[in-house]
């Protein structure tokens, strides 16, 4: 059942114009209709009426006006709230304003070959373009695609991919702070794994670190506290590993990633576990779903490099 009605978010929309561009399957236009059966070019017009398509699709929006067809390139309907479109008032500026981001991004461009003309509504998918299709964000209403990617990250945990899960089901129940505490779980099974893969690694190669961390991590209880104390002994001797995969893989680790991850942990557990004023936004939620993915590849990134080492 689609949700109440509400503002559909800028990333929202970006996504769902990334994905209409593309969507492959023939099941969101009335004669199954893709970018990709046009060559990746089309009108202003085609993309608006395929992004309700699957924004219907996926329970984005209410479908009380029933969708209408057109010939490919050709003008279509204005945009009406609630008249001609299931979009909102503010759900269609939302869309003038991605689209001509996409083009000031170099997405997409003005003009189509053909009877299309050099100039818009008419434009075309870059081949930068395609590429940004090929690597776009999955977002968690996509809970299969969202999952699949988790699920093929080398080495991750049962435990860790169980509380993403539950965190998929909360945020699409629309249970925000729920699904927080949920992706804060799975990072503080993530943190535990961090610990016991790099104290291994240094008892084999750093004997006197190691003794010290596992001092250290033995009277520490909080998830912040003992993520701090992984920061601390892996920039003891990140700079002393000589091995190519694990310098190749350290500009993926900066100060802000470690910053961000810790005030992340300490947010869900310490604010959202105990009573207290902390609400969460829909979009902040979103924000960390999107880069929960990649955090994970490149934390079980280390963690392998640890363990087999």
């Amino acid at each position: 059942m689609a949700e109440e009605t509400r503002v559909l978010s800028s990333i929202e929309i970006r996504n769902l114009m990334l994905d209409t561009l593309a969507y492959e399957a023939d099941d969101i236009d009335s004669e199954g209709k893709t970018f990709k059966k046009y060559g990746y070019q089309g009108t202003q017009s085609d993309l608006y009426r395929l992004m309700e398509g699957l924004a219907i699709k996926r329970g984005l929006i209410e479908s009380d006006i029933p969708l209408h067809g057109a010939a490919w390139g050709g003008s279509g309907l204005m945009l009406h709230a609630h008249s001609t479109t299931n979009f909102s008032y503010s759900d269609i500026q939302n869309i003038y304003e991605q689209f001509h981001l996409l083009l000031n991004q170099g997405i997409i461009a003005p003009g189509a070959i053909g009877n299309y003309g050099p100039n818009l509504p008419s434009f075309h998918v870059t081949q930068y373009g395609l590429k940004c299709l090929e690597e776009h964000e999955i977002l968690p209403y996509d809970v299969d695609g969202y999952f699949e990617k988790i699920k093929n990250i080398p080495s991750i945990s049962e435990w860790v991919k169980f509380y993403i899960k539950e965190a998929l089901q909360c945020y699409n129940a629309n249970c925000m702070e729920a699904a927080v505490i949920m992706l804060g779980l799975s990072s503080e099974k993530i943190i535990d794994e961090q610990i016991d893969a790099l104290l291994g690694y240094l008892s084999r190669n750093f004997t006197n670190e190691y003794a010290q961390m596992q001092t250290e991590i033995s009277s520490i209880r909080m998830a912040s506290a003992k993520f701090s104390c992984y920061k601390k002994y892996f920039d003891l001797i990140k700079n002393n590993v000589q091995d190519q995969q694990f310098k190749d893989m350290l500009p993926s680790v900066d100060r802000v990633a470690f910053q961000v991850y810790a005030n992340f942990t300490r947010i869900t557990r310490n604010g959202l576990a105990h009573p207290s004023d902390t609400k969460m936004e829909r979009i902040e939620v979103l924000m960390i779903f999107i880069s929960f993915i990649k955090f994970c590849q490149t934390q079980y990134g280390f963690i392998d490099f640890f363990v087999s080492h």
